[in-house]
């Protein structure tokens, strides 16, 4: 058993270094390498492990982060037709750990998913359903995860994929960047920024475009440092 956490655990940080180096790079090529190799070896150890096994669950959390983290590459590269099915997956893994964060995150992902293809009243029960799970526990985590609902509640509004205003696109915004800040998640924080640029550019109002578009190459010089 210790081998085999001992093991979890190495794929667990070889995820994170790709996290924190290469897909900062953008070189997602190389990341999506690494997530489906450490996906693999998880799905392989898990053919061994009984759902009693004290391990199954932490596996099943890690395997739903590699879905996540796949899906993420998957989308950088513009690759989403590869990307939808993963959610899913993503969702099912997450639920077999019974672990909060991650069933919240696989929600809110897949109800990202739904929402693009064609699928609205499933998107939007699942991402409503992931905020409420976000906002139950006050840890960092959590917080991080609700600070992305809202960028992404403002990018889907700004895309024209749900039925709101500039102002609710804004108010998403700024409530990102409340949440986002004191984490110092600078890619949230771009995210955010962006967020309020497009929004302003519907207002009319180019100045605060521009204003929030220089946050956002501030934030986005922040992610390489």
């Amino acid at each position: 058993m210790t081998d085999l956490a001992t093991e979890l655990g190495e794929l667990e940080n070889s995820t994170e270094a790709a996290l924190g180096s290469l897909e900062q790079d953008n070189r997602w090529e190389e990341a999506l390498e690494i997530y489906r190799a450490a996906g693999a070896r998880v799905d392989t150890l898990l053919q061994g492990l009984a759902r009693a096994d004290p391990l199954y669950r932490p596996a099943r959390k890690l395997r739903a982060y590699l879905y996540l983290r796949e899906a993420n590459a998957l989308r950088a590269l513009g690759r989403e037709t590869e990307a939808a099915p993963l959610g899913e997956l993503e969702l099912s893994a997450a639920m077999a750990s019974g672990e909060g964060l991650s069933i919240a995150r696989a929600m809110f992902s897949l109800g990202a998913t739904c929402l693009v293809n064609g699928q609205p009243e499933r998107g939007l029960q699942l991402i409503e359903q992931s905020k409420a799970m976000f906002e139950h526990v006050d840890e960092p985590e959590y917080k991080q995860g609700l600070g992305w609902w809202y960028v992404i509640q403002a990018d889907l509004s700004a895309a024209g994929l749900m039925a709101t205003t500039a102002e609710y696109a804004l108010e998403c915004a700024q409530t990102a960047l409340t949440l986002l800040r004191p984490l110092n998640n600078w890619p949230g924080i771009a995210r955010a920024h962006a967020a309020r640029a497009q929004a302003y550019d519907r207002l009319g109002d180019t100045r605060a475009a521009q204003v929030a578009r220089a946050a956002e190459q501030m934030a986005a010089a922040m992610v390489k440092r």
